[in-house]
């Protein structure tokens, strides 16, 4: 299924832009080994990017929206620009989890910062957008926490402008402070709507097809039947469960064909079980 292919890209660039954050391995340890420069402060912003990016794309699947292609891929063109930008900022060291604040007098810095900003916040409006007409039920809960998100975002533009552009910094940096606040309660409350709307949407397919499929990509690891030896996982993980019990029946009766040895006879019953299932549900 495609959004569970997004959902995957989702979570594994949030994992990694959590991580740079420090929560792991030390701040200061991570970013002397990049050179103490404070690189990864751009590599929390791109990867929180990305994994907007594919969360977006994960709900448009779930949710049934058709692509508008003149939208899809502008907020990525952002990250070019942010490294750009990033490069251009004077005396980035040392290291420090407040890389920002004492940087904004440079315009190098506002526009890094003002244009994560703003890609993440085009990112959460598009899936306001699609999901205008849907809300009722989980998709309520989804939309408050997306609304949550683009306030922190807003908070930071506003932050950004009026600290660099007017005499107002004393404002700005107030209004930059409710930045983090939002935005972590906003995600929070984001992933349990994505969660509620993706169980109701795939646990009963889940139900009927998970253990049939864990228990042919068992028995294809056992059997090595295939080659790479795990590439079983990678078909379970990437492919829906009808997908990867298709491609598991295929490779275990090919197996058997070219090795002349069928399986023990509890085994082949249950693997004909599932063909009949799968034959029926077809």
């Amino acid at each position: 299924m495609k959004e569970s292919r997004a959902s995957w890209l989702a979570s594994v660039f949030g994992l990694i832009a959590l991580y740079v954050l420090g929560i792991v391995t030390p701040l200061d340890v991570m970013d002397k080994a990049l050179g103490g420069i404070n690189v990864t402060n751009l590599l929390q912003s791109v990867f929180a990017l990305l994994a907007f990016f594919f969360f977006n794309d994960s709900v448009r699947n779930l949710a049934q929206i058709k692509v508008v292609k003149w939208t899809y891929y502008a907020p990525l063109f952002g990250i070019p620009i942010m490294v750009i930008c990033f490069a251009c900022i004077q005396d980035k060291g040392p290291s420090a989890a407040g890389f920002i604040v004492p940087r904004m007098d440079q315009l190098a810095t506002v526009l890094y910062s003002g244009i994560y900003m703003l890609a993440l916040l085009f990112t959460d409006l598009r899936i306001i957008y699609m999901l205008r007409s849907r809300t009722r039920g989980v998709y309520t809960t989804f939309l408050l926490g997306l609304t949550v998100v683009a306030a922190a975002c807003l908070c930071h533009i506003t932050y950004v402008i009026l600290y660099h552009f007017t005499p107002l910094a004393e404002i700005g940096l107030a209004i930059g402070a409710w930045f983090d606040n939002l935005f972590y309660v906003g995600l929070s409350v984001t992933a349990l709507g994505w969660l509620i709307l993706f169980l109701s949407k795939r646990l009963p397919q889940v139900q009927y097809w998970m253990v049939d499929a864990l228990f042919l990509t068992v028995l294809r690891l056992r059997a090595g039947s295939d080659q790479p030896r795990w590439r079983p996982i990678g078909e379970l993980l990437n492919d829906t469960l009808e997908s990867s019990i298709y491609m598991s029946l295929i490779s275990l009766r090919n197996y058997e064909r070219a090795n002349n040895s069928p399986f023990s006879p509890s085994i082949e019953e249950r693997i004909l079980r599932i063909e009949q299932k799968f034959s029926l549900a077809a």
